[in-house]
């Protein structure tokens, strides 16, 4: 482990914000490109930003322009110091390293370079604080971040700066790995940690999170190495669905929690939202309106036997002379893609299947009508005579998967002499939604300020409210 004492926090703990790769709306440049040819950094308008959202501290992302060093050193730095806003630069490994696109400039690859320059910009700017650098273990990073070569690019950045501290990107599976914290733990302070609901990759269940820093704690206390937790309140390009405004606030507060009890120095919201701007159409998946029923795994490991389900009972009109139930789904095709008999999409009537589909042989990128294309199902045999029945929607695992995303859409349920309420999914009613393992049911609506509401209600935690 290293030698530097506690985190020096702020009040409150660390309440910081990082952009980075395809977030949206996250990174504020000016609108005119200067003499050089680039539009640099914005730092009065993300200065703002930051001080709107009641953030302390902001990491500062060194990786989509070939500005973004000198921005730092020679504009944002002195104006976060002057703003009581902490900084720590966040640099890509060999991973995210492009040629000709994005890349950390203009040290690239020479951490040795990197930290040079950091410790010296530490020992000018009190509110530099630390510097890390993203997934040491991811591809083939490993082989560069060996123990010599991490010995020598930190041993120059303690040469010019001793306190300075340095810090990686763990996800849950190598946060809770020994293996990985002690080749580690002798040269970082701590780690970053993407909270995404353990193994089971989404950013839509935040219940999970106490228990996920819990066990990690269990293995970095005793190594003396700080856990900061990340939290996705932008898209997360692997999870099935977006992250709510409530899941921020309920992610936020616990991690509020844990600060408050000296358990973690402080987190990180990542990708949130500065340049006031709308959540991007394409993020309406229903089919009518701005609702639907999402039922979806990320790449989570599911036994055979896992589903996520939507029920409703409704009951029967004895008047009618016939009763038929249809509906619409769509299944939203992602790499790598699932194979025959893996996930099937079932309607039942209390507890029978009257309806199936193979998601595999749903090939047509659209929204689909029942049975195939044939429309509505006719379930006459399974309600006649009954008052009431239960009507559900069922994703359900035939064989086991692992790493096989799917998110099926369904949407529009109408029905001749069944009293279903909220086909539309428009309202969180009326259905019951229950999954089992990684899979998920979930109300998914579109909010087209759903970018200002995750913005309001992190400045509300942050804030401390």
């Amino acid at each position: 482990m290293t030698t530097h004492g506690p985190y020096p926090q702020p009040a409150g703990g660390i309440k910081a914000t990082l952009t980075g790769g395809n977030t949206v709306g996250a990174s504020l440049r000016e609108r005119q490109p200067r003499a050089d040819g680039y539009r640099h950094l914005d730092t009065p308008a993300l200065i703002r930003r930051l001080l709107d959202l009641n953030a302390n501290t902001y990491l500062y992302c060194i990786w989509d322009s070939a500005t973004d060093f000198d921005d730092l050193r020679n504009e944002f730095l002195p104006a976060a110091a002057a703003a009581g806003i902490d900084v720590i630069p966040y640099i890509v490994p060999p991973t995210e390293t492009s040629e000709h696109g994005r890349a950390s400039r203009p040290y690239r690859l020479d951490y040795v370079g990197w930290a040079k320059a950091f410790a010296e910009l530490a020992l000018k700017y009190p509110n530099f604080k630390a510097w890390a650098i993203d997934d040491f273990e991811v591809g083939n990073n490993a082989t560069l971040f060996t123990p010599e070569y991490m010995r020598e690019f930190l041993a120059a950045a303690t040469a010019i700066a001793p306190d300075l501290r340095f810090y990686t990107c763990a996800y849950f599976g190598m946060a809770t790995n020994p293996e990985f914290l002690d080749k580690y733990g002798e040269f970082v302070d701590g780690i970053i940690y993407p909270f995404l609901d353990g193994h089971h990759e989404n950013t839509t269940v935040a219940a999970s999170l106490g228990a996920c820093l819990d066990e990690i704690l269990a293995l970095t206390d005793p190594r003396g190495l700080e856990l900061i937790p990340l939290i996705y309140t932008g898209r997360f390009l692997d999870a099935p669905l977006h992250a709510t405004p409530q899941y921020c606030t309920d992610t936020l507060t616990t991690t509020a929690e844990y600060v408050a009890a000296g358990r973690i120095p402080g987190v990180i919201s990542y990708g949130t939202q500065l340049d006031d701007g709308p959540a991007p159409t394409a993020d309406n998946k229903a089919l009518y309106g701005d609702g639907r029923l999402a039922l979806i795994n990320s790449r989570g490991r599911a036994a055979a036997g896992t589903t996520a389900t939507a029920t409703q009972r409704v009951p029967v009109d004895p008047r009618s002379a016939r009763y038929e139930v249809s509906f619409w789904y769509h299944r939203w095709f992602l790499s790598p893609g699932i194979e025959p008999g893996r996930y099937q999409l079932e309607m039942l009537i209390d507890d029978t299947v009257v309806w199936t589909m193979d998601m595999y042989e749903q090939r047509w990128p659209v929204w689909t009508n029942g049975d195939g294309m044939e429309g509505p199902v006719d379930v006459t045999q399974h309600v006649a005579g009954r008052d009431f029945v239960d009507v559900t929607f069922r994703l359900h695992v035939l064989k086991e998967t692992a790493g096989q995303y799917i998110d099926v859409g369904v949407d529009h349920v109408e029905s001749i002499g069944l009293g279903i309420r909220n086909g539309g999914f428009e309202e969180d009613a009326d259905w019951i939604l229950q999954g089992s393992g990684p899979l998920l049911s979930v109300y998914d609506h579109y909010l087209r300020d759903r970018p200002a509401r995750i913005f309001a209600a992190i400045s509300r935690v942050y804030q401390g409210e």
